[in-house]
């Protein structure tokens, strides 16, 4: 009978959150969720955040209340500059300069920690089970760091997708690909199994693997362990009220892959056709690149129809969610895509692109349509909006199947049930000397 083995979770994007603009979206919320999650699950669970200007862990314990809500008490405003410990191909002059850059920013790190007045116990990680959740380039730091104390750690990793590879071998010069899949690369000769937040991801990950884009894995070291659909209801004050007149919802679209565009260019479908366009509400971080296109003569047809709701609170985003007359996500590729699982949850009708992961999340729940037919999401607006009998019948069903939903419960008790099994070797072989 195997034990449970001794687990470390890695809560440092909530760290680095409290410095930035996204303190809920994306990455941020899942490492926030589940973490959670797990704490309510197995008390005996630890938690660290990693400190770049220490290469040391330290530990987080949850705060545990009166009424059964855990949270945690994360340092707010400590920011850490980050200097690559890592470059995955040699170049003489800049892997000189940094070795000062980085003594430089390491130092200004640990003033900043100080100034903070951070007081955590370190947390030595040998021998145990380290799992992240985060950013590839975060878990190659922190790997890197392990390695430097002589640890031994069975890493096991979440992945969110593989999107940056579809980029990568057309476009080699750019950075961000190039750092992506290498540093993919890195993980996964180090990981003793690895996570994927969706079947969709998993299916990804093996296609690489299996034409030689990335390490060789075994289909059985690989497991899915989808996403939610819950939405928690924010504990904040509202302060942006929805619009008051009939919206269609857009959350963390952009212009391109996440393809705003198509939406912008249904609702100038349904203007030109004489028949009743929504607002357009545009929910996440400030994305100048939108402001400017929203600026340009192109988008005089529909621009007096556009409304950002800049970084709403989860109070806020909750009241969006259910007011909008639908939820629109037109990406071409997601790794899950959390805004159509959470309208689900409230009881909004999703309009989704059909990329193929957001039939796993919305499944016979949702609207489809070509992400480059414009008038396919405008046919579906405009059914909404001009039946109202049909809106009606689609909202029953979606409360209907409310209960096939997925929880961040379900996560950690999947995640729990996948970390409990044996492992005896890593999915790629022997991992590779990370020095």
């Amino acid at each position: 009978m195997s034990m449970r083995p001794d687990i470390v979770f890695d809560l440092t994007e909530m760290l680095l959150a409290t410095t930035g603009k996204l303190r809920y979206y994306g990455i941020v919320r899942v490492v926030a969720e589940i973490g959670l999650a797990l704490a309510r699950h197995d008390p005996a669970i630890r938690f660290c955040i990693y400190s770049a200007g220490h290469r040391r862990f330290f530990e987080i314990h949850p705060v545990r209340d009166a009424d059964g809500t855990v949270s945690f008490d994360i340092p707010e405003g400590v920011r850490q500059l980050r200097i690559r410990s890592v470059f995955h191909q040699k170049k003489p002059v800049r892997d000189a300069l940094a070795v000062p850059f980085r003594a430089i920013a390491n130092a200004r790190n640990r003033r900043a920690w100080a100034k903070g007045g951070v007081d955590l116990p370190e947390i030595p990680l040998d021998g145990k089970t380290y799992v992240s959740c985060g950013r590839p380039k975060l878990m190659v730091e922190q790997l890197h760091a392990i390695a430097h104390q002589g640890w031994q750690v069975t890493f096991i990793p979440l992945l969110h997708d593989m999107i940056p590879l579809h980029d990568y071998f057309a476009h080699r010069s750019k950075a961000f690909p190039s750092n992506f899949v290498n540093d993919n690369i890195y993980i996964l000769t180090r990981a003793r199994a690895v996570l994927t937040n969706s079947g969709f991801t998993r299916d990804e990950l093996l296609s690489f693997t299996a034409n030689g884009q990335l390490p060789t894995l075994s289909e059985t070291a690989v497991h899915a362990i989808p996403l939610v659909h819950e939405c928690p209801r924010g504990t904040e004050e509202a302060e942006q009220l929805p619009p008051d007149s009939p919206y269609i919802l857009t959350v963390g679209a952009t212009l391109g892959r996440k393809n705003l565009d198509t939406v912008f260019d249904a609702v100038k479908t349904l203007r030109k056709d004489g028949k009743t366009a929504p607002r357009i509400v545009v929910a996440g971080a400030r994305r100048h690149r939108t402001e400017k296109y929203l600026a340009s003569k192109e988008m005089d047809e529909v621009r007096d129809l556009v409304e950002f709701y800049h970084s709403p609170n989860q109070t806020d985003l909750v009241a969006l969610y259910e007011g909008a007359v639908a939820l629109v996500l037109g990406s071409r590729m997601e790794g899950w895509g959390l805004p159509a699982g959470e309208a689900l949850w409230l009881g909004t009708p999703v309009i989704c692109s059909t990329a193929p992961v957001l039939r796993e999340v919305a499944g016979d729940l949702g609207l489809y349509f070509d992400p480059d037919r414009p008038d396919e999401l405008a046919a579906h607006i405009a059914h909404l909006m001009d039946d109202p009998e049909y809106a009606k019948a689609l909202r029953a069903r979606i409360r209907a199947g409310h209960a096939r939903l997925r929880t961040w419960d379900d996560v950690a008790r999947d995640m729990l049930h996948i970390l409990a099994e044996p492992r005896e070797e890593t999915p790629s072989g022997s991992p590779q000397d990370i020095d």
